[in-house]
């Protein structure tokens, strides 16, 4: 490692190194995913006569966490204790975040509780932290009384809280909830940011609330807010659900004229549509217009593409796609295979489809209920009853039933 190199070079010629120096050391090799090397470094420090501070285990904390490790980041917790190196508001917050993202919110809870007993404030990014945590495991309910927590204390919920709790309430489908925490948030004089815009347009067109996604999407230029390849792909995609595909090609080029790129998430919303509307050469020449973009394609783009010729009576072509895959070292997932299992079911070639559930499992891709489902109603429409039952049977053992 680079850095450590240079610093026992530095060592070596017999220069001193202060405390701002390690901390900007150990902060660089944490940005670049070195936690390990950061960690060989305050054990190095130790050594000498410079004392390690908040700061570097702070530091250190925070990149074990983002990389849930997060029992590492506690025992660097109690060692600071037992070392004396008092934990600050940003420790605390740290660890939060940690045991939230690994879904360990009893914890997390403890944690605040600790912060308290040691008249340490939590901030309004502590609650923040903690609010989305609850809203990500789906207990909106718990976020609520964070929220009610926070204004007891007299702190104001920021932008972050409020992006957190109407993104619960949508993943919970509760949009009136949802609308409502986005319009108190404008009461309250908390400014809605981009990330704000686009909860909001991704869970309405998610709810089939296309022209009040639309709404929304429209307001965002008088607020001097740009919108995102997020936003964008987000209203794409519900117009693409809604069967209102004709509206979205001038999208694509305002977003090529902001300068905020199609990616393939927007691509393949597109081609998802084209395809379940019968249109795959239409398909299959904006995949060519991908490709020369330099955009990479990616596995799902691979499957609307195999399941839309599939489903156009095309089953050739889905299987030279497939073949093609295979060849070039492609792994493929339970969508794939299920997609081509339809397809062969649906020209009645049982005992292929068979065989490709065989070859997944080779492969080591379990079938879900979708696969089975498919494959064991064909079954019994051919008269294949004994079969049938023998793979509801393995369903069962499966616990997919």
């Amino acid at each position: 490692m680079k850095a450590l190199h240079f610093h026992d070079d530095v060592i070596a010629k017999g220069f001193h190194l202060n405390q701002v120096s390690y901390g900007t050391l150990i902060n660089g090799l944490c940005k670049i995913g070195e936690t390990r090397a950061a960690m060989k470094l305050l054990r190095k420090i130790e050594g000498l006569s410079v004392k390690p501070d908040v700061v570097m285990y702070n530091t250190i904390i925070d990149s074990l966490c983002k990389d849930k490790l997060v029992i590492d980041a506690c025992d660097l917790y109690f060692e600071m204790i037992v070392k004396k190196i008092y934990p600050n508001v940003v420790t605390y917050s740290t660890l939060i975040y940690g045991f939230c993202i690994v879904g360990r919110l009893k914890e997390a809870v403890g944690m605040i509780n600790e912060m308290t007993l040691k008249n340490i404030n939590p901030d309004v990014y502590t609650f923040s932290i903690l609010v989305d945590g609850f809203c990500k495991e789906g207990e909106v309910k718990q976020a609520k009384s964070v929220l009610a927590m926070m204004i007891k204390e007299d702190m104001k919920p920021n932008v972050v809280t409020y992006n957190s709790l109407m993104d619960g309430y949508f993943l919970h489908d509760e949009v009136n909830k949802a609308k409502y925490v986005f319009h108190i948030m404008i009461r309250k004089g908390v400014t809605p940011d981009v990330r704000s815009y686009n909860i909001m347009i991704n869970g309405l067109c998610k709810n089939k609330m296309v022209d009040e996604a639309m709404y929304l999407f429209k307001e965002i230029p008088f607020k001097n807010i740009a919108p995102n390849t997020i936003t964008y792909s987000s209203l794409i995609d519900g117009l693409c659900k809604s069967g209102r595909i004709s509206e979205v090609w001038d999208l694509l080029d305002e977003m090529h004229d902001r300068g905020q790129p199609a990616d393939i998430i927007t691509y393949n919303s597109i081609l998802d549509a084209l395809c379940k509307n019968n249109h795959v050469d239409k398909a299959i020449a904006l995949l060519t217009k991908i490709k020369d973009q330099g955009i990479q394609l990616n596995m799902c783009t691979y499957t609307i593409l195999v399941d839309g010729l599939c489903k156009s009576g095309r089953l050739k072509d889905a299987q030279k796609v497939y073949e093609d895959l295979l060849i070039k070292g492609y792994h493929f997932d339970v969508r794939m295979y299920t997609v081509m299992i339809k397809g062969l079911c649906k020209e009645g070639l049982l005992d292929e489809a068979l065989s490709f559930l065989s070859k997944m499992e080779d492969n080591g891709c379990i079938p879900d209920a979708v696969t089975y489902d498919i494959i064991i109603r064909c079954l019994f429409e051919n008269n294949k009853n004994d079969k049938a039952v023998k793979l509801l049977q393995e369903m069962v053992v499966r616990g997919l039933m």
